[in-house]
């Protein structure tokens, strides 16, 4: 991040020229994988804070797949999910006996490129950045010439995404992708703009 992302005020204090907005998208069913391959146990609200980097997001959603038939154990765990201040996302899985693939790839990707173009926005958000606009004909580099530059991170996300996250970044977003493991453009991801190899970390763990 250069200088030209900060305005200088008085006294020698910077303030930022660019009102950054979070959307956060964790893919629940990798996230559970991981962690149990692990043999360890996630703090949700350690990860929010830790992916976030102390940005409040405007959108945190948890994706995941749950039994065809009810499981209380599952809902338990899901409010538990909701209690971390994520929105739950859910798909029952077909019932014993049917098979197909389910997968909540679609979702995920759906309401990245989605949250990328705007689409949360409220009403009154919609419009401070047409009146930006109208008083401005730069561009913060987000490619619709608003004041606000929106950070996409997600969380655990299947190769299926990848190019979902890629059009994300190529529509303005800055992309970040959190996963446990060090991924790289040799893996075959593009467009992410920062990694986050949580097997590294020793916050978001439960004690």
């Amino acid at each position: 991040m250069g200088r030209e992302d900060f305005q200088k005020l008085k006294g020698g204090v910077l303030k930022r020229k660019v009102k950054r907005k979070m959307g956060l998208f964790i893919d629940g069913t990798g996230l559970d994988r991981a962690t149990r391959r692990l043999e360890r146990k996630v703090d949700l609200s350690r990860l929010v804070a830790g992916v976030t980097a102390g940005l409040v997001p405007d959108i945190a959603r948890y994706y995941t797949l749950v039994p065809y038939e009810d499981d209380a154990r599952q809902f338990a765990f899901l409010d538990a999910v909701e209690r971390a201040g994520l929105e739950v996302i859910m798909k029952r899985l077909p019932p014993k006996g049917v098979k197909r693939q389910v997968s909540m790839d679609v979702h995920i990707a759906s309401d990245l490129i989605a949250y990328t173009m705007g689409a949360f926005e409220k009403v009154e958000e919609h419009a401070l950045a047409a009146n930006d606009d109208s008083n401005s004909s730069g561009s913060n580099g987000n490619g619709n010439g608003s004041s606000i530059k929106r950070i996409a991170a997600v969380v655990c996300p299947t190769r299926e995404m990848s190019y979902a996250i890629y059009l994300s970044h190529e529509s303005g977003a800055e992309t970040h992708l959190a996963d446990f493991g060090l991924y790289g453009s040799s893996d075959g991801w593009k467009g992410v703009d920062r990694w986050v190899d949580l097997s590294t970390s020793e916050t978001i763990w439960r004690d």
